[in-house]
């Protein structure tokens, strides 16, 4: 759909309340829809088998998005699109979108469930605090890693010579220029000069300061957003996706369906989360992502997360040629072996499942540079792996490596494990000894419950 028409909608759709459309209209109307299609969460398959329920669960979503449409909170007005709207717009993606330049070309494509195609993976910081003094040094250990395809959210500057950025202030477009020039220089660093980044500034109207063909990123690179969960979008949102689309970059929306909230329990929450890639992808979204958070737990490895990954993905996959991709945030910080279990169950879960998968972090995390370089290393190296499962094998081994660690989300008592700073050699950007051998440890425990890696 041209996104001219969708941006008349969010100004002209009909009126209503945010209460009013999260409780009358979408969390009603998605009860209704879980039981007239008779979607059931069972915690004893983490990864779902059941190809029909998958096929109950996307009809559920594409009827939710037609009835809820999605609400514009800064406007009051719906976005409402058809069926027949939804179904002209699904039929006409062409699965597959080219990121990057040169050498560093990189097709990311639809994947279908159980895809014996390796997945992209986007591997970076995942918008960590992020000092200045590091930022360059940080990246340029993710870019030498060379199973990442594309640079994943560099990072956030929070301050510049020791002044904390005002947003909106003159700094903060200092700040976004500078995002710009030291994500390249992380990537020409590491010998990537044309490696895709896929980043955002802050604010939205810095995006502009950090796009330069010269020495920012790109309209090769995918820009990045995050909307509002479930199915709302606001005048920042809109802003930043007609900028995105006018300079004719790829576009990537992120959401997180709450388990817990308005979608109710995980059969609701993954109607919304169907319904919310739809709706990303009539947005203008080339890449669509969810990150399945639970409201509890407040991140994205417990039980119930990466059931509803599973078939969602699998939901979308089966039905759509959507390129879809999973965030992976645990309980566990980098730096621990719970970090790795944490990332990997969820990791083989949504591969078998049909989706791409985007680099891990804390869910929590405290204080700048709270990732690990090393862990995205082996996050891809289990991403590989999970491709030679079927879903009843990967269902098998995903309860197994849950079984680790399940008794240890709780994000205030999980294992807090360092900063890259003390987890690498900044002179060198070789992982420091003793995270060197988390990364053994990590890696025998998982070879030893089921995973084929590599030595």
């Amino acid at each position: 759909m041209d996104f001219t028409e969708v941006l008349k909608r969010s100004e002209t759709g009909p009126l209503t309340e945010g209460k009013d459309f999260l409780l009358k209209i979408l969390a009603t109307e998605t009860g209704k829809l879980v039981k007239e299609f008779d979607i059931r969460f069972d915690p004893s398959n983490m990864v779902n088998t059941d190809d029909e329920m998958v096929d109950r669960l996307f009809a559920a979503g594409k009827r939710l998005l037609s009835v809820t449409g999605i609400f514009c909170r800064s406007s009051h007005r719906v976005i409402r699109f058809s069926e027949k709207e939804i179904e002209t717009h699904l039929s006409s993606l062409p699965g597959h979108v080219v990121v990057g330049s040169g050498n560093d070309t990189r097709t990311v494509r639809h994947r279908t469930v159980e895809d014996p195609a390796y997945p992209t993976i986007f591997g970076g910081p995942f918008n960590c605090d992020t000092d200045e003094t590091t930022f360059v040094k940080f990246n340029e250990a993710y870019a030498r890693e060379p199973l990442v395809d594309i640079l994943f959210l560099p990072g956030y500057l929070r301050e510049l010579d020791g002044v904390l950025i005002r947003p909106g202030s003159g700094l903060s477009v200092r700040a976004a220029i500078l995002y710009g020039r030291y994500s390249r220089e992380a990537a020409m660093r590491a010998g990537r000069p044309d490696m895709a980044i896929l980043g955002h500034a802050v604010m939205d109207k810095n995006e502009i300061a950090c796009s330069s063909e010269e020495w920012g990123l790109r309209k090769s690179d995918p820009r990045a957003m995050t909307v509002i969960s479930e199915l709302q979008v606001d005048d920042i949102s809109m802003s930043r996706i007609a900028y995105y689309t006018a300079l004719g970059c790829p576009i990537f929306i992120a959401g997180a369906p709450l388990i817990g909230g308005y979608g109710g329990g995980p059969e609701g929450t993954a109607v919304v989360a169907v319904a919310s890639y739809i709706a990303y992808s009539l947005l203008g979204a080339h890449l669509p992502n969810i990150g399945p958070q639970h409201i509890k737990y407040r991140q994205e490895t417990n039980q119930q997360s990466i059931w509803l990954s599973g078939v969602v993905h699998q939901a979308v996959a089966r039905n759509t040629k959507l390129i879809t991709s999973n965030t992976h945030a645990t309980s566990a910080h980098p730096g621990s072996v719970q970090h790795a279990l944490e990332f990997s169950a969820l990791a083989v879960a949504s591969v078998v499942s049909g989706s791409n998968i985007c680099a891990p972090r804390a869910a929590n995390p405290q204080g700048n540079n709270q990732n690990s370089p090393l862990m995205c290393r082996l996050f891809a190296e289990v991403g590989r792996a999970a491709t030679r499962f079927d879903r009843k094998s990967a269902n098998e081994i995903v309860k197994k490596i849950y079984d680790e660690y399940k008794d240890h989300l709780d994000l205030e008592t999980a294992p807090r494990g360092k900063p890259f700073n003390d987890l690498y050699n900044l002179n060198t950007l070789e992982p420091a000894d003793e995270h060197w051998r988390t990364y053994e440890e990590a890696k025998t425990k998982l070879k030893s419950l089921g995973l084929p890696l590599e030595n």
